[in-house]
């Protein structure tokens, strides 16, 4: 008898819960008294369904959400390493196209004295102090041995060995290297520039004790060299000291061109001292 009313109460539930379904199913603004109290009475299990549900799915909602950030920020990453190396690369093409634009306008302005030959450096001596450099000109392109070789800014050195498509520059620093200078501002100042064992710096000897040099005075090449031409820029006067003997002075001199920067330079292919000038003349005329 228990267990057939069991039985039927099971079904009344079960046909009360279906009567609910279908009149719960449509959406009402009124409901019965009923239906509110079934919603009461099921909201504390719905909030904790709920509560469970975020609670489980938190966690995962956040690794998702962290592996996709992550993505986005490789992605910015890269992004940001390929326009910084397409900046390098054009900032690079910015400089090159300056000191370019450099060489060719002190060419287009020398056409009068030098027949200028421009030339890119390959090569660098491998030692700490620059003593020379190789260029990617050589005999095939006019080059000699002893052309001087300079930069819109000054004096660079001299040709030293050549090759067929390449030449070795011997830089001014070079302490092998002497030249003939003199002072711009007074044309009446001479020595001599040599380079300095272990430095970029030059060194400008035998000045006589009554010269008048100072610091900043512009170092220029003097023209007795029968390899450089006069009046090009060798350096400004650092510091100056009298010589022990007391006759002579001597002066510190920081080169104009920047030796640790050099990129390009120019190949004067055409100088010839005065004194050989008079030599070819006589040749062509008959003369000794």
């Amino acid at each position: 008898m228990f267990k057939n009313k069991v039985f039927w109460l099971g079904i009344i539930i079960l046909l009360i819960t279906f009567l609910l379904i279908r009149v719960t199913s449509s959406e009402r603004e009124n409901i019965t008294l009923v239906e509110k109290m079934l919603r009461d009475a099921y909201a504390p299990l719905q909030s904790s369904v709920t509560e469970m549900r975020d609670y489980f799915s938190g966690p995962r909602s956040i690794f998702n959400q962290k592996a996709e950030l992550n993505k986005k920020i490789n992605r910015l990453e890269d992004e940001v390493a390929r326009l910084d190396l397409e900046n390098q690369i054009l900032r690079e093409q910015a400089a090159e196209l300056k000191r370019l634009r450099a060489l060719v306008n002190f060419m287009d302005n020398n056409l009068d004295k030098y027949n200028l030959s421009a030339a890119r450096i390959i090569a660098r001596s491998p030692n700490n102090w620059l003593e020379t450099v190789i260029i990617d000109k050589g005999a095939s392109d006019g080059i000699k041995k002893n052309m001087p070789v300079i930069t819109p800014r000054g004096l660079v050195g001299r040709i030293g060995s050549v090759s067929e498509h390449t030449a070795q520059v011997n830089l001014i620093t070079d302490r092998e290297i002497a030249i003939g200078a003199t002072l711009q501002r007074s044309r009446s100042t001479s020595g001599i520039v040599e380079g300095m064992l272990e430095s970029n710096l030059l060194k400008m000897i035998n000045i006589p004790y009554y010269a008048s040099v100072e610091p900043n005075d512009v170092v220029v090449t003097s023209g007795l060299s029968r390899v450089f031409p006069p009046g090009i820029d060798i350096g400004v006067v650092h510091q100056v000291t009298e010589e022990p003997n007391g006759l002579l002075l001597s002066a510190t001199v920081v080169p104009t061109v920047n030796f640790d920067k050099l990129e390009e330079v120019l190949v004067i292919i055409d100088y010839i001292p005065a004194d050989d000038e008079l030599v070819q003349e006589g040749t062509m005329t008959g003369e000794e």
